[in-house]
């Protein structure tokens, strides 16, 4: 395995975080480390977490080439990349503006009227049968799941996408068979009652949850099915889903910062998923879980089985040996 001799500063903490050189943020800078001495190379040499917003980062490389010149030069140098940083920054900025300027959103009604207490929908209703009523309300409580029953969609559930703020971005509409909980089809809430111009900037599933737990861990899966599910199994963390495999990515996860991170791919998706994570928001600390990985089988990894088929299979088998 290749070492080197310089690394980004692992993450312990907000303290192993300082304030960026060039935008001044608290707790968004990472350090490198002489991986001898166990020392920073340079208080400013590092990378700025807010990668889109920012831009800074200074390499030990660039920084020992620099020690080799006059001083004054360094100086003027190092003034110049500010500049240049700065200037950066302000046009990254004003990009995001006008990016968010046209990220459209749902009337936060929508989730009051679609949300139900009682178990109306197939989804709900079959996995009532499994687990219960009882648990399955709260889970429309705690994800605000609603039921749709317009034109081919009857009976159908509705996985909210809101984000930190409480907007609504969309809903993803599921229509699960009330015999077998598979899914037999699916629509945008957007694409059926805002067709007209509306700009979708995606969000997790369940991101809402995370804004007032600052202590939980956070999991992620690809399916909203199995980030409900996983609630049930293992509570401590917060699940929230992605989508696709493909929405693993910076724009997905940018909302979430200084956080840690245990993602839970499916079967086939691990090598995948495992290579995404340099390309994912530096402030946040991540783990894999390899279980599935390792205990599916071929024909499972191709099915593209996860976490929550998993544990159901666990839960049922241990139901009937009792």
């Amino acid at each position: 395995m290749k070492t080197y001799r310089f690394i980004l500063e692992p993450y312990k903490g907000r303290k192993t975080r300082y304030v960026c050189p060039s935008c001044e943020k608290q707790q968004q800078f990472t350090r490198y480390l002489d991986s001898i001495s166990n020392e920073y190379v340079d208080n400013s040499v590092g990378i700025c977490n807010r990668k889109n917003t920012c831009g800074y980062h200074y390499t030990p490389k660039e920084y020992y080439k620099n020690l080799n010149q006059n001083t004054p030069s360094l100086q003027k140098q190092q003034q110049q990349q500010r500049q240049q940083q700065q200037s950066k920054q302000q046009r990254q900025q004003r990009q995001q503006q006008r990016q968010s300027d046209k990220i459209s959103y749902l009337p936060i009604r929508v989730v009051k009227q679609y949300q139900l207490k009682k178990t109306k929908n197939d989804f709900i209703g079959y996995y009532a049968k499994l687990f219960s009523e009882e648990i399955m309300n709260n889970l429309i409580d705690l994800y605000k799941l609603g039921t749709y029953n317009y034109s081919y969609f009857k009976d159908a559930v509705v996985f909210w996408q809101i984000d930190l703020e409480n907007r609504v971005r969309t809903g993803k509409i599921f229509h699960y068979c009330s015999k077998t909980g598979k899914r037999k089809q699916q629509n945008w809430y957007h694409s059926l009652h805002f067709k007209n111009n509306f700009q979708l900037k995606q969000v997790p599933f369940g991101l809402h949850l995370i804004k007032d737990n600052q202590s939980k861990k956070i999991a992620i899966v690809e399916s909203e099915k199995t980030a409900i599910l996983m609630t049930i199994f293992i509570p401590k963390f917060i699940w929230l889903a992605i989508g696709s495999c493909q929405n693993l990515s910076f724009a997905m996860l940018s909302e979430i910062e200084a956080r840690e991170i245990i993602l839970f791919p499916d079967a086939g998706k691990y090598e995948l998923w495992k290579s995404k994570i340099p390309k994912l928001p530096k402030s946040n600390f991540y783990e894999i879980s390899d279980l599935l990985h390792l205990k599916s089988s071929d024909q499972e990894k191709r099915a593209d089985y996860d976490i929550a088929d998993y544990c159901i299979k666990e839960y049922i088998d241990f139901k009937e040996s009792e």
